[in-house]
């Protein structure tokens, strides 16, 4: 009897390891936050603190650069229309143009200035083209055209007319009986300036009352010409700087009185002001609210920011057109 060989069963192929088991990862703990402690809080704060200390100084003088900036241009600016005032009339603009004294401080009549004639200059012949100026007493023109309702130029502020640095730029007074200020001058509605011609070295009368036979470039019926100027244009003060008093009573560039309205001497030298109301300590001489000093436009055209520290006699013979004096560059 023939065995029959036994065939295996199983296959030829490979056979597949077993995969192997998968591990379940293990669940991740929570970590539990205790949050900033007293001690770190006050740390972060002080650090904050002191940034805010360092920061704080840089940001208000590069604000303050750029308003006095912004300042010396308005002082261009002026000077450039005074320029084209003297090139189309041959003279440059009567510091006031009232002919007789104004008489004791705060009392009339008033009278039209030099930043009023070179309004058109400014680029404000619109401005300038509301006023007819065969009325004398400009406060009464004012008033007039305010009562009508029509427009006039003393009671839109201009921002060529004031410094963006003084905090009492932009604001309007009403003058007169009916305002804040009952004594002073009756001219409606009006906003102060910051720009005022230099009259010379001498103040003349007592009191702001008024400055006619000046050697400065402007004061009363001044009619002042480049020929006029031999000291040298590079070396006269043309137009200054003055603050506002926190009255706002005083600076009334378009309609006004005379002296510490339209124009002042140098009489009194170059001295900070201060933050008051109006008193004439502070409102016969030039100063500003920059630090250190005020801007001058030149009879030249350019413009100088000149230190509370330079020479008193030296300022002077800036103030002057004619006086002969020998002075250096300050």
């Amino acid at each position: 009897m023939t065995r029959r060989k036994k065939t295996s069963t199983l296959s030829n192929k490979p056979v597949r390891p077993h995969a192997p088991l998968a591990r379940t990862a293990p669940a991740p703990r929570l970590r539990q936050s205790g949050g900033f402690t007293l001690v770190e809080l006050l740390v972060v704060i002080a650090v904050i603190g002191i940034l805010i200390s360092l920061l704080l100084p840089a940001v208000q003088a590069a604000r303050e650069a750029a308003r006095r900036a912004q300042c010396k241009n308005n002082v261009k600016q002026i000077g450039l229309a005074l320029h084209n005032y003297h090139d189309a009339f041959r003279t440059f603009p009567s510091g006031s143009m009232y002919a007789a004294p104004i008489g004791p401080i705060l009392s009339g009549p008033y009278s039209w200035g030099m930043m009023m004639l070179i309004l058109p200059y400014l680029e404000q012949g619109n401005a300038y083209e509301t006023i007819d100026f065969r009325r004398g007493d400009c406060g009464a023109e004012i008033r007039r055209l305010q009562t009508a309702g029509q427009p006039d130029p003393a009671s839109t502020p201009m921002p060529v007319f004031v410094c963006p640095s003084d905090p009492h730029g932009m604001q309007t007074l009403l003058s007169g009986p009916a305002g804040p200020l009952p004594a002073s001058g009756h001219c409606g509605l009006l906003y102060p300036g910051c720009y005022l011609g230099v009259a010379g070295d001498d103040e003349e009368t007592a009191n702001c009352g008024g400055i006619y036979h000046g050697n400065g470039m402007f004061y009363n019926l001044s009619k002042t010409r480049f020929s006029d100027v031999v000291d040298g244009t590079s070396m006269t003060l043309m137009v200054g700087e003055r603050g506002i008093p926190s009255d706002l009573g005083w600076g009334w560039l378009i309609c006004g009185g005379t002296e510490c309205e339209h124009y002042i001497s140098a009489d009194r030298g170059l001295s900070p002001g201060d933050n008051v109301p109006s008193y004439l300590s502070v409102l016969q001489h030039f100063w500003s609210w920059h630090p250190g000093g005020t801007h001058f436009a030149i009879a030249d055209g350019s413009v100088r920011f000149l230190s509370y520290e330079i020479d008193y006699n030296a300022y002077l013979g800036m103030s002057t057109r004619n006086g002969g004096e020998i002075t250096g560059n300050p």
